[in-house]
């Protein structure tokens, strides 16, 4: 869950990257045009699914920073907390930037040939 928590969110953000470039790359070329494939309701999805793995891991850290603060958690040299607390910083950050290249892959027109 720590993993999770701490690599989750970035992991989201460039999978959102990489497979929305890809398939962009896809529709927009010369078969992905005539075919007539729809660009924006894939990218939402895209977005819509690598939103919710980055608030899972923000959840995560969330909840490990709470488990280890009432000591709930046998964590001696305080390395769970810490490494929480880095999660909850990186997870805001990552799903902020999840949200922003969602809305502005929608906001573009699409293809331009």
């Amino acid at each position: 869950m720590q993993w999770y928590a701490l690599l989750g969110p970035p992991l989201a953000w460039a999978v959102e990257l990489v497979v929305g470039y890809g398939y962009t790359e896809a529709v927009c070329g010369r078969g992905g045009v005539s075919a007539g494939i729809g660009l924006h309701p894939w990218e939402a999805i895209v977005a819509i699914l690598t939103g919710l793995v980055a608030a899972g891991g923000w959840t995560a850290a969330i909840t490990l920073h709470a488990a280890s603060g009432r000591g709930e958690l046998d964590d001696p040299l305080g390395r769970v907390r810490f490494v929480s607390t880095l999660g909850i910083v990186i997870g805001g950050i990552f799903l902020t930037l999840i949200v922003f290249t969602g809305v502005g892959a929608l906001a573009l027109d699409g293809c331009r040939t």
